[in-house]
């Protein structure tokens, strides 16, 4: 929750104009709204629902629809977001915001705010993605990981190693290793059984060969 002057001062900071309809949405978003969070996009239109208003800020997309008795409010994470489509008429334009677990569509006839605030949502999103797939392409460094045994290389000539070469053979925590290395020290019974091979003997074989 943030004061109502810092989003007023928000929605100054974007050029953002207040209308009657839309008041009940921007005197909700002081309770909605975190701290940090900024207000990029702002636009009141019609969704499945009836009127609301969408807002973008730099966090997430939100939908809020505030009635007598009534609040929906709908909050949609960029990097959840899947596609986001644009089209327009005469009369007004739509977008359509498709997520992992959400399918929105919101119209306004305001063209040109819609269209800057679908770009918006767009490259927040791909924005996102490629800092994703930056961190999984990135090497973790070995500084980090804490705990972590250092990797050794013994000669390959030794036919067996002891325990504490062994441990030190996989870089990975003390608590995992000591699992591994109990299961590493049970002993198969079946391994340590001597081996049996029977052979059926006819009743005229010779019996050198038995």
């Amino acid at each position: 929750m943030v004061d109502k002057k810092i989003v007023l001062q928000q929605l100054a900071q974007i050029g953002a104009t207040t209308s009657f309809w839309g008041q009940p949405e921007l005197n909700e978003l002081p309770n909605i709204l975190i701290d940090g969070e900024e207000i990029q996009h702002i636009l009141n239109g019609y969704y499945h629902g009836g009127f609301a208003t969408l807002c973008a800020t730099n966090m997430r997309l939100l939908l809020i629809d505030k009635k007598v008795f009534f609040l929906n409010l709908e909050d949609i994470r960029y990097d959840m977001i899947a596609e986001v489509d644009y089209g327009h008429q005469f009369m007004g334009a739509t977008i359509h915001i498709r997520s992992f677990s959400k399918d929105l569509k919101f119209q306004s006839f305001k063209q040109k705010e819609l269209r800057d605030f679908t770009n918006f949502i767009q490259k927040r999103v791909m924005e996102l993605r490629g800092h994703q797939v930056e961190n999984r392409q990135a090497p973790i460094p070995t500084s980090n990981r804490s705990g972590a045994i250092p990797l050794q290389v013994f000669e390959t000539g030794s036919t067996s190693l002891t325990d504490l070469q062994a441990e030190t053979l996989v870089p990975m925590d003390p608590a995992i290793w000591q699992k591994v290395n109990e299961a590493r020290r049970q002993v198969n019974p079946y391994a340590q059984t001597p081996l049996m091979i029977r052979r059926r003997i006819g009743r005229f074989s010779n019996a050198n060969n038995k």
